[in-house]
């Protein structure tokens, strides 16, 4: 119960720090160069959704009747060790150094696939049916992270001074859009239906601020019908969301 208690509060930090940040200081990401994985600004509202869902989820495992195992314990480390990354993120990304941005979101991304993992199995020891649905924030996170991840690592390349012509950043965004449905299609078998719902989401922004581009605009909609397909295909099959 310790650890849950710290998890329970290292998320109420993450959206003050996050998000108050903004009352004193401008922008962290204005002067960011910009790369054509990156999709249209509305899309990282989606933080707001994560940062709550995150808040409410480790209230709920503060609750009487989890069920105590090795798995939840993991869990709850995985869950403190990705808020501190979210927490660390915010100084980080005030140095404009591109390649620490990267290290802290690959912190982030191991840190929510042990999440992932963990509740994975933590589920099958659970007896409340509405459980799966306080789960659904950890797979947006981690959904929302490995999109970022595809963004960090192309901003970090260009920092090193690596400047690709349109026409390669083009094939590069193709070819991640191509790895996020692969990975998308992968996590339904997984009981992940959650993040291929995430990748729609930032593919759709993708689409409304690079769909100029038409590999980039093509290669967006095959990528969005075939997780929904996939997503569609499981929920007619009985699986949930979530678990």
């Amino acid at each position: 119960m310790g650890l849950r208690k710290i998890q329970f509060i290292v998320f109420l930090i993450v959206p003050i720090v996050n998000f108050g940040t903004s009352f004193f200081f401008s922008s962290a990401f204005s002067d960011d160069d910009k790369v054509l994985i990156q999709p249209a600004g509305y899309a990282f509202a989606i933080w707001g959704p994560i940062f709550l869902g995150m808040l409410i989820y480790s209230w709920f495992q503060l609750r009487p009747g989890r069920v105590e195992s090795p798995q939840l314990k993991t869990a709850t480390i995985s869950g403190i060790a990705a808020g501190l990354a979210s927490i660390a993120f915010v100084p980080i990304s005030y140095t404009d150094i591109q390649w620490l941005s990267l290290v802290n979101i690959i912190w982030h991304l191991i840190a929510l696939i042990m999440l992932f993992l963990a509740l994975r199995q933590q589920i099958l020891l659970e007896t409340d049916s509405k459980t799966s649905w306080f789960y659904i924030p950890s797979q947006m996170y981690l959904g929302w992270i490995c999109a970022a991840t595809a963004i960090s690592v192309a901003l970090a390349i260009t920092e090193v001074g690596l400047s690709p012509n349109i026409d390669t950043q083009v094939i590069f965004t193709v070819a991640i859009i191509g790895v996020l449905t692969a990975l998308g299609v992968f996590m339904t078998k997984q009981r992940g239906l959650i993040i291929p719902i995430v990748f729609i989401w930032a593919l759709i922004a993708l689409i409304v601020e690079n769909g100029q581009y038409a590999p980039i605009k093509y290669a967006s909609v095959v990528a969005i019908i075939v997780l929904t397909l996939a997503v569609g295909y499981k929920l007619i099959k009985g699986q949930r969301l979530s678990y």
